[in-house]
């Protein structure tokens, strides 16, 4: 009999996770939170550290198949003026075997659901994680309303505020409190690509007094964006999309505040045909040994949640579920079976391995977020541009720094 792998959480690397999984032989059960899986959120960056880790499971080229694929990275001045340049994007299918580009998330969740079904993979929708008890041989998991599976082990992709941490956590002797609010919160939308930035497919970085503004191209006609600001009263990161009659006031309030900034802000403000709001958070970093307990592992915003400046969240789980994957061995027999003890080298492994590129990355996008957004007035957004075009002048530096992340994981 395959052994049952319990996977909570079916969000990016859940059900990536999953169909790996079942190609080495074992028996994935995802469950998810949510009642039912469906529109939500707005778009993410996918790089070619991910899509790598999406073309294993067949799915890289139906996503990028309405995507435009990045042709540079720009930074410019709330003014227009242009603080950096970088054409590497147009470089990545022939360095690294896939381009980056982005996708809307609702996009991506589906695909992902219908990936599980189309494998046969089981999914539970509805099912919200309580509790986690193990013994010796097997996991098991509890459920609200009652409901329990049973394990040969459990991964834990639940997200940010993952039950599934806290639970291992405690197991651990560890009182660890909600994520930490850090201060900043984005307002995203999606747009109508307006006409000064149609045909050329970048992600565009835009800096100003207190705020930062980025977007990039989700299809062939319209764009993602997102506008980070400052906020003392914390936020909740909960992903709540505007009703039409609330994104009419809430596009009011925001055009008073960048009517000024060039194009391409104001036409996709705008022109928003979605939006919603939340805070940012994220976690300090685990150790390798606490992103495991016995038959409990995490992976993902579970183990290293990430603020988003990076543009790494999902392409560090996807790169979990490469890493997790490859470490566990192919079932080969009727009887085969995982001990305590094989488990928790298994997963110390993983996370010795994954672990410090995950918490400098975590760290990375924290201090980016803070450089992006300054609020010390007309000088301090100089001298935070000037640093912005110090670092495209050194272009070795740049193309050190993107091949770092882009080589992985493999």
């Amino acid at each position: 009999m395959s052994p049952i792998v319990l996977i909570i959480g079916c969000g990016v690397a859940g059900p990536v996770l999953a169909i790996l999984l079942k190609r080495k032989g074992y028996k994935p059960i995802v469950f998810e939170k949510i009642k039912e899986l469906g529109d939500a959120g707005a778009s993410l960056m996918l790089m070619p550290n991910g899509l790598k880790v999406l073309g294993l499971v067949d799915l890289a080229n139906q996503l990028l198949d309405s995507a435009p694929h990045l042709s540079e990275f720009r930074d410019q001045a709330s003014s227009g003026a242009k603080l950096g340049v970088s054409h590497i994007p147009s470089t990545m299918l022939e360095r690294y075997g896939q381009p980056a580009a982005g996708v809307k998330r609702t996009a991506l969740n589906l695909a992902l659901k219908q990936l599980l079904i189309d494998n046969g993979i089981e999914i539970h929708e509805g099912w919200k994680l309580e509790d986690i008890e193990e013994k010796e041989d097997e996991v098991i998991a509890s459920f609200e309303g009652g409901r329990r599976a049973e394990g040969s082990f459990l991964i834990g992709s639940d997200g940010i505020k993952a039950v599934s941490r806290g639970l291992l956590m405690k197991r651990n002797g560890i009182a660890e409190g909600v994520p930490a609010y850090t201060g900043l919160t984005q307002t995203s939308g999606i747009s109508p690509t307006p006409l000064s930035i149609e045909g050329r497919p970048s992600l565009l970085n835009i800096y100003g007094l207190g705020a930062h503004f980025i977007t990039y191209p989700i299809s062939n006609t319209h764009s993602s964006w997102a506008i980070t600001l400052p906020e003392t009263t914390e936020a909740q990161e909960n992903w709540r999309l505007y009703k039409p009659e609330e994104i009419a006031a809430l596009k009011n309030d925001i055009l008073l505040e960048f009517a000024n900034w060039s194009s391409p802000v104001p036409e996709l403000i705008e022109g928003a045909e979605r939006m919603l709001k939340f805070g940012l958070y994220d976690r300090k970093e685990l150790m390798p040994e606490q992103w495991h307990s016995g038959r409990c592992v995490l992976l993902g915003d579970a183990a290293h949640p990430t603020s988003p400046h990076l543009g790494q969240g999902a392409n560090q789980a996807l790169e979990d579920c490469y890493h997790l994957s490859i470490r566990l061995p192919v079932v080969n027999s009727q009887s085969f079976s995982l001990s305590k003890q094989e488990l928790t080298r298994i997963f110390q492994l993983f996370a010795e391995k994954r672990q410090p590129r995950t918490a400098a990355l975590v760290n990375g996008a924290r201090a980016q977020g803070s450089r992006r957004v300054v609020t010390g007035g007309a000088a301090a957004c100089q001298e935070r541009d000037e640093a912005v075009k110090k670092v495209w002048q050194d272009e070795e530096a740049v193309e050190a720094k993107y091949d770092h992340l882009f080589r992985e994981p493999f």
